[in-house]
C-alpha cells in the first residue's frame, strides 16, 4: 500500500501537498534500499541460456541484509539500557519500555533504520498507557524541519480490520500553538472515511498546548544525505550499489559452476536407450543399474570406452573474489577489513576491535552517538506524557541517558602492552600502568606499587 502518495493524493492540507514532490522522489530511493535489502535489486535478473530464453533469478548471498544487520548488533548489543537520575521515573521508564518489548523490537528497527536511511519512533497515549510506535522510513515523510531537527512529519499506520486493509494517517506539527495533531483514515483504494467508523474515541485534530517539540524522533544514518530529500538519511549501502552487484554476480558464477560442472560422463552410442514419452517422443537415458553384459559389434575399442569429462570447479577462485569484494563494501560502509569475511582465519578475534581502534569501532561509535541522542529524545516523551497523564509527578526528571553494554571487550593482552609502552617511555607513572593493566583505581595501583618496593 502506498502510504505518501495516499496521504499526498488525498489533499491533508495545501501545506503538506507542496511538498508531495520532494516526498515522491524520496519513495523512489527508499523503494529501491527496501528493495536490495529484501534481495531484490534491478540486476538480479538475467537471461537465460537456450532458445527458449527467457529470464532466471541470479543467486545472492544477501550482502545489503547482512551489513545492516551486523551494523545494528554493532550499535545496540544486549543489556543496553536508558536510565533516569532518580528512581521513580527511571522505573516508570523501564516498565514502558518492557511493556513495548523495546528490547527486541529495537535491533529490528535499528537494522531497518540502516537499510532505509533512517526511521521513526513515536510515542503516543493509548487507554491511559504510553506506547512505542516503531515506523520505518518508508512510512514518514518530514513536513517541518530546520537544522536543530524536525517539527512536523506524517505518518503512515496500515491496519487490517475483519479482513478489510486501512490506512490510519496521523500527522504532527509544532506551531506557537503547540504541537497540532491531525488523524485521517482512509480504505485500501485512498477512500476517505470517518475515523469513527474504526476508532471512536479518537479525535481528527487536537491542539496540544506548551509544547515545543513533537512526539516522534527520526534516527537517521549520518551516513549521508538522500539526494532527492535532503532532511531525510540515506542507506548505509546507497553508493555501494555497484559492489552489491558485483557481489551477486560472483556468488551466483559461484553456484552456476556447480550446476554447470557436474560430473559428466561420456558413454558410447551403444549403451544409450531410449523410451517413447506419453507425447511419442523418444527420451534416451544411459541406465547406470544395468549390469547385464551385453556384446557390441566393434573393432574400435576406443567406442567401447567410458569416459569422465568433468570440468574442474574454480572453487578457489570465485572465494577470494568475494572475499576481496566483501572488503570493498566493508570499507565502503566503514567497517574495518575482514568484517564480513567468511574465511577461516581473516577475522580478528571481538575483543581486539577496540584495542586497535579499528574503522569497525569508530564507525560504530559514530553511530552510537546518534542513537543515544534519540533515544534520550524518546525516553523525554515517555516521560512527558507520563506526566500528563498522571502516571508520573509533575517533578519527575525528564532527562534520560544511555548506557550501552560493550559486546565486545577490549584485548587484556594489547590493553597490558600498551600500559607497559607507556610506563617505559616514561609517560605514565607504575602506578598508572598496574592501574591500567589490573583495571584498579588509582590509589590500590599506588598501594600495589609501595608493598611492592617494600618486598623488594
Amino acid at each position: 500500500m502506498n502510504f505518501k502518495s495516499l496521504l499526498f493524493g488525498s489533499g491533508l492540507s495545501a501545506k503538506k501537498a507542496a511538498y508531495s514532490a520532494a516526498a515522491a522522489a524520496n519513495e523512489c530511493d527508499t523503494a529501491r534500499w527496501l528493495d536490495i535489502y529484501n534481495g531484490g535489486g534491478e540486476w538480479r535478473y538475467t537471461r537465460k541460456g537456450g532458445l527458449n530464453g527467457g529470464t532466471r533469478r541470479v543467486a545472492s548471498p544477501g550482502a545489503a541484509r547482512t551489513l545492516c544487520s551486523e551494523l545494528s548488533r554493532l550499535c545496540f548489543t544486549e543489556g543496553t539500557e536508558l536510565f533516569c537520575a532518580d528512581g521513580e521515573t527511571n522505573a516508570y521508564l523501564k516498565k514502558v519500555l518492557d511493556d513495548n518489548g523495546f528490547t527486541e523490537r529495537f535491533p529490528v528497527f535499528l537494522e531497518k533504520a540502516f537499510a532505509l536511511g533512517g526511521g521513526v519512533i513515536k510515542v503516543y497515549s493509548d487507554n491511559g498507557g504510553v506506547k512505542l510506535d516503531f515506523i520505518d522510513a518508508d512510512g514518514f515523510v518530514p513536513t517541518k524541519w530546520d537544522g536543530r531537527g524536525f517539527y512536523g512529519g506524517a505518518f503512515g499506520s496500515e491496519i487490517t480490520e475483519n479482513g478489510k486493509s486501512y490506512v490510519l494517517a496521523e500527522t504532527q506539527e509544532v506551531s506557537e500553538a503547540g504541537l497540532t495533531v491531525e488523524n485521517r483514515l482512509y480504505s485500501a483504494n485512498g477512500k476517505e472515511l470517518e475515523l469513527s467508523a474504526l476508532f471512536p474515541k479518537m479525535r481528527e485534530k487536537t491542539v496540544i498546548k506548551g509544547l515545543s517539540k513533537p512526539l516522534f524522533v527520526y534516527f537517521g544514518t549520518g551516513a549521508g544525505k538522500n539526494r532527492q530529500c535532503p532532511p531525510l538519511g540515506a542507506s548505509v549501502f546507497a553508493d555501494c550499489e555497484d559492489t552489491l552487484k558485483a557481489i551477486d554476480i560472483v556468488f551466483d558464477s559461484l553456484t552456476r559452476e556447480f550446476i554447470l560442472g557436474k560430473k559428466r560422463i561420456i558413454v558410447p552410442t551403444y549403451a544409450v536407450r531410449g523410451e517413447y514419452d506419453e507425447n511419442g517422443d523418444l527420451k534416451r537415458y544411459f541406465n547406470v543399474n544395468d549390469e547385464v553384459f551385453e556384446a557390441f559389434s566393434t573393432s574400435d575399442t576406443d567406442e567401447l570406452k567410458i569416459a569422465d569429462a568433468s570440468a574442474e570447479l574454480r572453487v578457489t577462485e570465485h572465494v577470494e573474489a568475494l572475499d576481496k569484494l566483501l572488503d570493498l563494501l566493508c570499507m565502503q560502509a566503514g567497517l574495518s577489513e575482514g568484517a564480513l569475511s567468511f574465511k577461516s582465519g581473516t577475522l580478528r578475534t571481538a575483543t581486539e576491535v577496540v584495542s586497535r581502534n579499528s574503522r569497525t569501532y569508530r564507525t560504530a561509535q559514530f553511530y552510537r552517538r546518534l542513537i543515544a541522542r534519540g533515544l534520550a529524545r524518546v525516553a523525554e516523551n515517555v516521560c512527558l506524557l507520563g506526566k500528563m497523564s498522571g502516571e508520573l509527578s509533575q517533578n519527575a526528571c525528564e532527562t534520560a541517558a544511555v548506557r550501552f553494554a560493550d559486546g565486545i571487550c577490549e584485548d587484556e593482552n594489547t590493553k597490558t602492552e600498551r600500559a607497559k609502552g607507556l610506563f617505559t617511555a616514561g609517560l605514565i607513572s607504575k602506578a598508572r600502568a598496574l592501574s591500567e593493566i589490573y583495571g584498579i583505581p588509582l590509589n590500590e595501583a599506588k598501594a600495589m606499587e609501595k608493598e611492592d618496593n617494600n618486598e623488594r
